[in-house]
């Protein structure tokens, strides 16, 4: 015997319809909550889009320039941000894929990128001339001494990487005194030469040094 199709709720199943139809009925309604969603959170002040930060979350980017020539970075067509060189800039991402437009000093296009987050801090390298270590420091802040943890090595060619934390130590910038653990495992992150990843054991021992460096500098600040 067979079985009545069931009907959704607020519309009308014609058990006569063709699977097409189902299909393109099924589509219409994710349509419809998607634009509700939407308004939602526009009414909201999170603007139309900002239903990507409900599924997606939120997060930093860290635009790294270590190049001789001024960049400025726009994120979702919003006002460019100057990235200056032999530095980098922070700008905020929502969750989801984004499209990120690195300009040059006179404002006209250089690069284009599509990233993509999911509630994560995240590094964008537009110089290719730097390496970068990703450790994972969350045992210092638990005051267990186990050493160096490597997430990952990224070389020069490496140009976006996702980190899956928002307890994020950029390069350059001060370790914090506390972290919150609900926020991912703390991870630093430290450029160093790209010779380095010859050698494991010295760069361990390298960035060890560098590690109580900062610390002892967080210390003086404090």
């Amino acid at each position: 015997m067979g079985t009545e199709p069931e009907a959704l709720e607020g519309f009308e199943v014609d058990a006569g319809m063709s699977t097409g139809k189902r299909v393109a009925l099924g589509v219409g309604a994710l349509l419809v909550f998607v634009a509700i969603l939407g308004a939602v959170t526009q009414m909201a002040g999170v603007g139309f889009l900002g239903y990507r930060s409900i599924l997606y979350g939120s997060g930093e980017l860290y635009v790294l320039n270590l190049s001789d020539e001024e960049r400025f970075v726009q994120v979702e067509g919003r006002e460019p941000e100057p990235v200056l060189a032999q530095n980098a800039q922070i700008v905020e991402l929502i969750g989801g894929t984004s499209k990120v437009d690195i300009l040059n000093a006179d404002k006209s296009l250089w690069k284009s990128y599509d990233v993509r987050i999911d509630d994560s801090a995240a590094l964008l390298n537009i110089s290719h001339e730097a390496c970068l270590a990703v450790a994972d420091v969350t045992s210092l802040y638990r005051g267990q001494d186990e050493g160096l943890s490597f997430q990952k090595l990224l070389d020069a060619s490496t140009e976006f990487y996702a980190l899956d934390s928002h307890n994020v130590i950029w390069p350059r910038r001060s370790f914090p005194a506390r972290i919150d653990p609900s926020k991912g495992p703390t991870l630093w992150v430290e450029i160093v030469a790209c010779r380095l990843f010859d050698d494991p054991n010295y760069l361990s021992e390298y960035l060890m040094i560098r590690l109580q460096q900062r610390m002892e500098k967080r210390g003086q600040a404090e």
